[in-house]
């Protein structure tokens, strides 16, 4: 494999959506039309699984263009097998009630979905994915990176956010835990060992 990681900001929109329409959702068949545009937004659930696909599309393709909209994208050689939806923690936001206060008033970046092509799932591609956002934004100066992981149970699809033994693996810590949620952080004024 030629792993090559890439902020979305350096390709053709089209890419990303190409790359989410060829998967398979048969486990989440809900997620089809999403276009990770579900925290970016904060419709209420009903409305929003009745929304036409197209809109989140286009929402997407637009957002990008108009650098609204971050992520990186993972491509072996020419081919997009990857996607992490990484941002500014203030545009997701479906999530602005769950953030813990400490953060409020600090420059802090999310992720928040995970999409690996199942042929290179296990390959550590999300891994490197997460390595290139944490790279890009403290490079930025954000004060730090915050994740939510779900426990997954056996249940691969809840691992779209991310496990958590890959942030603490690159040097999140556990701030909170409500149910199966984990709220994990990581301090850019701390961690400087573990940024790639």
């Amino acid at each position: 494999m030629k792993l090559n990681i890439t902020s979305i900001w350096k390709s053709e929109p089209k890419e990303f959506t190409d790359f989410l329409e060829r998967l398979n959702y048969g486990h989440a068949p809900h997620w089809s039309g999403c276009y990770c545009r579900f925290y970016h937004t904060d419709i209420d659930f009903e409305t929003w699984k009745n929304r036409d696909p197209k809109i989140n599309k286009n929402e997407a393709e637009e957002a990008i263009l108009d650098r609204q909209m971050h992520g990186f994208l993972a491509f072996d050689d020419k081919k997009c097998i990857g996607w992490l939806n990484a941002n500014d923690a203030h545009t997701f936001v479906r999530l602005k009630d769950f953030y813990p206060s400490f953060i409020k008033d600090k420059k802090v970046a999310c992720t928040i979905c995970f999409v690996i092509d199942p042929h290179y799932r296990n390959q550590k591609i999300a891994t490197s994915l997460l390595e290139a956002a944490i790279q890009h934004y403290h490079q930025l100066g954000y004060d730090g990176m915050i994740a939510a992981p779900i426990e997954a149970d056996g249940d691969f699809a809840l691992k779209y956010r991310g496990t958590p033994g890959m942030y603490e693996k690159l040097g999140y810590t556990l701030i909170e835990k409500i149910d199966r949620l984990s709220v994990y952080w990581l301090d850019f004024h701390k961690v400087d060992q573990y940024i790639v």
